[in-house]
């Protein structure tokens, strides 16, 4: 049968599948470092590098926007958001605060069967000789994600998830990587939850935090 016949041609994709699929572009371009930090985005070099017209690229970057992903003033283009130290910094403080008490709240509410194939995933990472920062980092989303669900209030995981993006967008600047460090605590907190502790889990779950901060500042000291 001919390649051009009615019944083999593929579906055209709709707007909704255009705009997701920019949508996913878009992001995987801020996450890889792509676009940079603070860089304004342009739509029509989006649209004709993705093939496609400016409205879905438009319908994604309002998405991206309520994410917290880019930021748009008035009369002006889109940019990749630019998070300040001192926004860190205290983003990184609240997340110490509310994530020991998501955590300490969620203890025994969580899967075991998801929180083992999280563990599972952790050692992996653990021993892997060259870890890839989109699998750490698709990692400690789910681990973070299901613990701030867990804790059965929704208004502090939303909350969770805003400061989340906020401390991964500082740290697309440019920050060296913290993997394996990042794995041996998320192990240490999820032996905290399967000993079912609300205090101790509490504790490795600051203790991340405040690790990573001291580790971040460490950093831009050094620079």
């Amino acid at each position: 049968m001919s390649t051009s016949s009615p019944a083999k041609r593929a579906a055209p994709a709709s707007g909704v599948n255009l705009a997701n699929m920019a949508y996913r572009a878009i992001m995987d371009m801020i996450l890889d470092r792509h676009i940079p930090s603070g860089e304004v985005i342009v739509e029509d070099r989006l649209a004709n590098a993705l093939s496609i017209s400016r409205t879905p690229i438009r319908e994604a970057l309002v998405r991206l926007e309520s994410e917290g992903l880019v930021r748009k003033e008035a009369n002006r283009p889109y940019r990749v958001r630019q998070v300040s130290n001192r926004e860190y910094f205290q983003s990184m403080r609240l997340r110490e605060i509310l994530e020991g008490e998501a955590i300490a709240n969620a203890i025994d509410k969580l899967d075991p069967k998801r929180l083992q194939a999280i563990k599972t995933e952790m050692l992996r990472l653990r021993e892997e000789p060259k870890i890839r920062v989109e699998d750490h980092w698709a990692a400690d989303e789910e681990l973070h994600t299901m613990i701030a669900a867990g804790s059965g209030n929704a208004v502090m995981a939303e909350i969770i998830r805003e400061l989340r993006v906020t401390t991964r967008m500082f740290e697309l600047s440019g920050l060296p990587s913290r993997i394996r460090p990042d794995c041996e605590e998320h192990l240490t907190i999820i032996a905290a939850l399967e000993s079912g502790d609300p205090a101790k889990a509490r504790a490795a779950m600051e203790q991340h935090i405040r690790s990573l901060a001291t580790d971040v500042l460490n950093d831009i000291a050094k620079v």
